[in-house]
């Protein structure tokens, strides 16, 4: 703990702080007021690891700003890189516009700007004009899309069913042992994977994930009407994103959406994707990167 005075007055500065049970605590009071859910039932089920890393200030036993550093292992066109996201950017109500996260930002990036490949972060509408003074600048991400038509499905797929023991430990083992499919795949995400498919109170995919057996792959998928939106695939062996469709496509479908960008877009209408009230903002000097390779981060990725 470090004591800092900011406009007069002494907060204290705590990090990496996710096993001590009070400052938790005063941790997911404060997600819940700003985000409506909270971290508990995630850290208990021992999948939050170190590799989310929690930056804050309190002022006496009140959590009054925070940043959450995600450090996280992607394979980018093929590179591996560790990228760093900055997520849970919250101010207590009564403490806002007095600086108190500009200053835990400084301490993050002076911390993380040499020490990873590259920072960025999902932003809502409300606070666009905050990020480009630390350098961050928006940039835009990209979806495949083509038509399909239903043909024999040679695999064998089915539902996963979350409530059993069977199930979890199946997503357990190849969340573990996932290896890259995509342009950009989220490796090592093991935590993320089971936040999102298990404990992430807002939304979950707990209900769109299928296991392809003859492909050993699960396949976080959804069916809006005549189409399948495709999210993420974990398999421990890069598998045929083709034979995934086949095996997902239903006499109904007619268009596939993937939102994950293949290595080989041919036959694929690439078009900008954009999700409600969030934007993605990347560290300056890596804005090439998205606008020229029209990427797109993993959903089970995000923070």
């Amino acid at each position: 703990m470090t004591k800092m005075i900011v406009n007069g007055k002494e907060y204290t500065y705590i990090k990496n702080y996710k096993n001590d049970t009070s400052l938790r605590k005063v941790f997911n009071e404060l997600t819940r007021e700003t985000w409506g859910f909270d971290f508990e039932s995630w850290y208990e089920s021992g999948f939050w690891d170190d590799n989310c890393i929690l930056y804050s200030l309190i002022d006496g036993t009140q959590m009054v700003s925070h940043i959450t550093v995600n450090v996280i292992h992607f394979t980018v066109l093929g590179e591996k890189k560790k990228y760093v996201q900055l997520g849970t950017v919250m101010t207590a109500v009564a403490y806002r516009k007095q600086g108190l996260n500009k200053i835990l930002m400084d301490i993050v990036l002076a911390e993380w700007k040499g020490n990873c490949d590259m920072l960025y972060l999902y932003a809502n509408d409300t606070v666009l004009d905050f990020y480009p003074k630390f350098g961050f600048a928006p940039v835009p991400e990209y979806k495949a899309m083509k038509a399909i038509s239903s043909v024999e499905n040679p695999y064998s797929i089915r539902k996963m069913d979350l409530a059993t023991i069977a199930d979890q430990e199946l997503l357990e083992v190849l969340g573990q042992s996932a290896v890259a499919q995509f342009a950009i795949s989220a490796t090592q995400n093991l935590g993320l994977i089971m936040f999102y498919c298990r404990f992430f109170e807002v939304f979950s995919f707990r209900d769109n994930l299928y296991y392809a057996t003859d492909l050993n792959a699960i396949v976080v998928a959804e069916y809006q009407e005549d189409t399948l939106v495709i999210y993420d695939i974990l398999a421990p062996e890069v598998v045929v994103i083709d034979a995934v469709i086949a095996a997902l496509t239903t006499p109904e479908t007619t268009k596939v959406v993937l939102q994950v960008m293949p290595h080989v877009t041919n036959g694929y209408t690439i078009e900008p994707h954009k999700e409600e009230d969030l934007t993605l903002f990347v560290m300056g000097n890596q804005k090439e990167l998205f606008e020229k390779n029209q990427l797109i981060f993993p959903m089970l990725s995000h923070t």
